[in-house]
């Protein structure tokens, strides 16, 4: 049940431990099926956990979701908790100590990416992120963008202080920005950390409700520009989408439209430092996404 390119995939991420997860999976799902009374569906496209439809008894329609024992996945798990249910999808059973999470279905589950008109599409992100948005419970287990923002920092140790197919002036101002905008942050949240147009779906029952959630503690400001760097290729004059998108975002969730365009310059230019020490070629997007917010910034 388990695809052959997700085997793949996770063998080389992990190596051996990669194959003992697998197998892991495959003997919890048999488990699962006789204990939770699943009938299984086709898996999901799939990225870094195992997620698949299942039925359970007769009755409800679910997703299982089996995520590799990280850091990662912990993150998800408890963030799930903390936002209760309160724009993002409800979790109807969980064993964290075997590593899944059982969640309602969204029916029919189209994503944001259903809706062409840019207006209606803001005006859904903007809803979603304000049910989602709250203060972080204290003792969070959550990352911060701060130590996100470290990755920069890795770019730097691999090139031996260079910076690799990243333009060194780019990396140089990112490096610059960052710590200006973390220390006059002032109201943190937690975000959803990866709140994309994929990421936000239609359920009947729910209305537009947020799934895969990463958890992140930081300001509000930067748990939009995830969903800025996306969808964007559309456009004839892409540049004018971000200036439309900050614009309308600012106006309607009521933040600053300086730390939007500055989050989203410094995110950017992160996004290709993950990409290079991932051995993936989207480095150049961010660093093409990264040139367009610079120039807003400078406008």
């Amino acid at each position: 049940m388990i695809p052959t390119d997700f085997r793949l995939k996770m063998q080389t991420m992990y190596g051996d431990a990669g194959d003992d997860w697998i197998t892991v999976t495959e003997e919890l799902m048999e488990s699962l099926k006789n204990r939770l009374q699943l009938t299984y569906g086709d898996p999901f496209s799939l990225s870094y956990n195992f997620v698949i439809p299942v039925q359970i008894g007769c009755e409800r329609d679910a997703v299982l979701k089996i995520g590799y024992p990280n850091s990662d996945f912990s993150n998800e798990f408890h963030a799930l908790q903390d936002f209760q249910g309160k724009g993002m999808v409800k979790m109807l059973d969980f064993n964290k100590e075997e590593g899944w999470i059982l969640l309602d279905r969204l029916m029919p589950g189209s994503s944001l990416l259903s809706i062409n008109d840019e207006k209606e599409v803001l005006s859904v992100f903007s809803h979603t992120a304000k049910r989602l948005w709250h203060k972080p419970v204290s003792n969070h287990p959550y990352p911060t963008v701060q130590s996100w923002s470290k990755g920069i920092g890795r770019l730097r140790e691999r090139f031996n202080g260079g910076t690799g197919p990243i333009p060194h002036e780019l990396v140089a101002k990112a490096e610059a920005l960052y710590p200006e905008l973390l220390s006059s942050s002032t109201d943190l949240y937690l975000l959803h950390g990866d709140l994309h147009h994929g990421n936000i779906l239609y359920s009947d029952s729910s209305g537009w409700t947020a799934i895969d959630p990463k958890g992140l503690l930081g300001e509000r400001e930067y748990d939009c520009i995830q969903f800025m760097l996306n969808e964007w290729e559309k456009w004839d004059t892409p540049i004018e989408l971000l200036r439309y998108r900050t614009g309308t975002l600012a106006s309607l969730l009521s933040l600053s439209y300086e730390r939007l365009i500055s989050y989203g310059f410094c995110h950017a230019v992160l996004s290709a430092c993950w990409s290079v020490e991932s051995d993936l070629d989207g480095w150049k997007t961010g660093v093409s996404l990264a040139g367009m917010f610079e120039e807003l910034l400078e406008k």
